[in-house]
């Protein structure tokens, strides 16, 4: 029996030791009003006053429940910080409700089941203002959700987006979206990454007042800049350019409802369409580049007809 028990016990222990098992892995934010209980093993890692809640360190945490503080990441360089969205409801009326200061990564996970909102009622007139022009993303938050950080959205949930006073999703880095339901209604832009803008999964409703449904705008390197889309379903609604990019603009996949009142696919490089079903309705050029590559692999139609090169 002792040698039985021995192995046992040993097992366990280990068990133990490494974590295997353990549930309390992930901090639970939970907002009410204008505040926020904290719950799990990266409680103090998170700041609350009467004026934000601030994530300091990397970690999981699941943000729940309906507020209206704004919730600021600002982590040290390190690992990734994770912010799974179960059922939450934030809105704000002086800042970004989603403001990423610094991190070396945020993976925000739409929780499989759960309806998501985030509203953005921020007057942002200083960015107007700005020395470094409307469309700026500075110390200033720009969007409803904003970040500084690379930015990645995945999972099956579904997030409501109303940014009604800038941009829905802005970073000042990468935006990577693999999943989700996400429907965005914007005054300006309604997906904006600074560097590249790579899709791949997802349903993506964007309604863009003033701007460009997705943009990305890096002009001081040439290797970046760009937009790489190869899956998921985009709907475009915008009063400017559909999708724009400097560097480059590729799809190779998905399937593309654009609606635009100028060009619904602009890039001021090489435009390449080698896949996926592309549906636009303009009165404006409709495909645009310094360079186009067009194959069979894409079927594209314009304002209702079979688009001929």
């Amino acid at each position: 029996m002792k040698k039985i028990l021995l192995p046992l016990l040993l097992l366990c222990t280990l068990f133990m030791l490494c974590g295997c098992g353990r549930k309390e892995t992930v901090t639970v934010l939970s907002f009410s009003g204008e505040g926020c209980k904290v719950n799990g093993p990266n409680s103090r890692a998170v700041v609350i006053s009467d004026k934000a809640v601030t994530i300091t360190s990397e970690g999981v945490y699941e943000l729940t429940g309906t507020g209206k503080l704004p919730l600021i990441v600002n982590a040290a360089s390190g690992k990734a910080v994770y912010l799974t969205l179960n059922g939450l409801d934030l809105s704000c009326d002086n800042s970004a409700p989603i403001w990423i200061q610094k991190a070396s990564m945020v993976v925000i996970n739409l929780k499989e089941g759960t309806q998501n909102t985030i509203t953005d009622r921020h007057l942002y007139t200083e960015i107007a203002d700005s020395s470094e022009g409307k469309d700026a993303l500075t110390e200033i938050p720009s969007a409803a959700i904003c970040s500084k950080a690379p930015l990645l959205l995945q999972g099956n949930g579904k997030l409501i987006l109303s940014a009604e006073s800038y941009n829905g999703i802005s970073t000042n880095d990468t935006l990577t979206i693999k999943g989700g339901n996400l429907t965005i209604n914007a005054k300006h832009h309604g997906l904006k990454g600074k560097d590249y803008v790579s899709i791949s999964g997802g349903n993506i409703a964007i309604k863009a007042q003033d701007g460009d449904g997705i943009k990305a705008t890096n002009t001081d390197n040439q290797s970046l800049g760009y937009i790489n889309i190869t899956g998921g379903n985009i709907t475009v609604n915008a009063n400017d350019e559909g999708i724009f990019a400097p560097s480059s603009l590729s799809v190779s996949g998905g399937n593309l409802v654009i609606k635009s009142k100028k060009t619904a696919l602009q890039t001021t490089g090489t435009l390449t369409l080698n896949g996926g079903i592309i549906d636009i309705t303009t009165t404006a050029v409709p495909l645009n580049g310094a360079q186009k590559n067009l194959t069979t692999g894409v079927l594209i139609t314009v304002n209702g007809r079979p688009y001929k090169p």
